[in-house]
């Protein structure tokens, strides 16, 4: 173990700091269990709620949501799905392509075989041109997993395709959890999920939080660049007025990411390289103060000056 500017670098492995990209931390599983017991919620934040989600299913995760919206197409495993990011990164999470394979092929250019077009709003940015897709007459599945409050200048995002994917614990401090909002008219909901309740409780109660959510995650992300700026790096997104940062990603500066993944990982820090692009990206949800990012760029800092 090294003193490294009052904190402990290398510690035991029992007593590492938890950083999720998640709010969620250990103290919330009491927390929420007191909330559903106790719900209320006023008027107003169910007429919002009602009005963000409309017509919408609870799932154990996102990823059994965009389950449960590709089985609405009757795919067959010649067909193929039409994966659009905001970044036109080649890489895609797998906890889309998996699902995708369980029905059918992926792949990232339009093609004769194509029978569904996959928009994932990456990280808080959102895809910008649903125009282009639109005119391809072809069903459209929005994941917005990593953007819940991410949106254009109109509010469109999510009422563009069938089906939009919404991940809670990106942004709620609930340890699982998907929604997928209808759109279409042929859909049955499922009302009889065990913890549809349990789930729907704690959304409306922290819906109640959404501006301080959107608002923190602004300054937070602000704040983590002007600390990584020091450090040599430059932000990777310009995040609009409408968009709001669902991790703090940073270009490189000759780091070895690879390697900084690893040591930030050991150190408790959920984090990864944006692979298929020079950058790296960190927590920066609403639960974080200044002196849990101070903690983490200390990491950084301390990694840079070891391995130059």
């Amino acid at each position: 173990m090294i003193f490294y500017k009052e904190q402990i670098i290398y510690p035991e492995s029992f007593r590492q700091p938890s950083f999720f990209i998640s709010p969620f931390s250990t103290a919330d599983l009491e927390k929420n269990a007191m909330i559903v017991k106790d719900c209320s919620c006023n008027e107003n934040t169910i007429k919002k709620y009602n009005s963000f989600f409309g017509k919408h299913e609870y799932f154990l995760s996102g990823k059994e949501a965009i389950n449960k919206a590709l089985s609405h197409y009757l795919l067959q495993k010649e067909d193929e799905v039409l994966i659009l990011t905001t970044t036109a990164n080649s890489y895609v999470s797998s906890c889309v392509t998996k699902e995708i394979e369980k029905f059918c092929t992926w792949s990232r250019q339009k093609t004769d075989k194509t029978k569904v077009v996959f928009i994932i709003h990456e990280f808080g940015k959102i895809y910008n041109d649903m125009e282009t897709v639109k005119k391809f007459n072809l069903p459209i599945i929005e994941d917005c997993a990593m953007s819940m409050f991410s949106n254009d200048e109109n509010n469109l995002i999510g009422t563009h395709g069938d089906f939009t994917i919404y991940s809670i614990p990106k942004f709620f401090p609930v340890q699982f959890g998907g929604i997928l909002k209808i759109n279409c008219e042929n859909y049955s909901i499922t009302h009889t999920k065990i913890y549809k309740d349990y789930l729907q409780k704690l959304v409306l109660h922290y819906f109640q939080d959404t501006e301080h959510i959107i608002n923190q995650r602004k300054n937070n992300n602000c704040y983590m660049i002007a600390g990584l700026t020091k450090l040599g790096f430059t932000s990777y997104f310009e995040y609009s007025e409408f968009e709001t940062p669902s991790v703090c990603m940073f270009e490189n500066n000759g780091c070895d990411i690879v390697k900084l993944k690893v040591f930030l990982q050991q150190h408790g820090i959920e984090c990864s390289v944006f692979y298929g692009k020079d950058a790296f990206f960190l927590p920066v949800h609403q639960a974080l103060g200044v002196f849990e990012m101070d903690y983490i760029l200390n990491l950084i800092e301390f990694f840079i000056h070891e391995n130059k």
